[in-house]
C-alpha cells in the first residue's frame, strides 16, 4: 500500500432510496417523517446503527420493542462481523455477511406492524 494512494475495502449503500423501498417500516422507525432531523447518510449500515440506538432511546411502543429486540441484537452482531471481515480484507466473508444482513432486515420488516 502506498503512502498517499491507499487501498480500502468497505461496504456502502449505492442508492439510499433502495433502503426505503426494501424496508419502509424499518426506515420510518429509524427516521420518522415527523422528526425532520438532518441525517447525512441513510444507508444499510446507518439503518442498523440508528435502529439499535432507537430501540434503547426512542419512544417506541412496547410491542415494537418486543418484536425488534432480539433481531436488532442479531443485526448489530452481523454488522460487527462485517466490519471485522472488511478490516481483515476478506471480501468473500463480507459478501456473505451483506446477504445475511439484508435477509435479517427483511425478516424484521415482515414482523413489524403494518400501521
Amino acid at each position: 500500500m502506498g503512502k498517499v494512494l491507499q487501498v480500502r475495502v468497505w461496504a456502502t449503500t449505492y442508492d439510499e432510496d433502495d433502503v426505503l423501498r426494501e424496508w419502509p417500516r424499518l426506515h420510518r422507525l429509524a427516521w420518522p417523517d415527523d422528526d425532520a432531523v438532518y441525517v447525512a447518510k441513510q444507508g444499510v449500515v446507518e439503518l442498523i446503527d440508528t435502529l439499535v440506538d432507537a430501540h434503547r432511546f426512542a419512544d417506541w411502543s412496547d410491542e415494537v420493542k418486543e418484536l425488534t429486540g432480539e433481531r436488532l441484537q442479531q443485526l448489530a452482531g452481523l454488522r460487527k462481523e462485517l466490519d471485522e471481515a472488511l478490516a481483515d480484507w476478506d471480501p468473500a466473508r463480507a459478501n456473505k455477511l451483506t446477504d445475511a444482513i439484508e435477509d435479517a432486515l427483511s425478516g424484521l420488516e415482515k414482523v413489524l406492524p403494518k400501521a
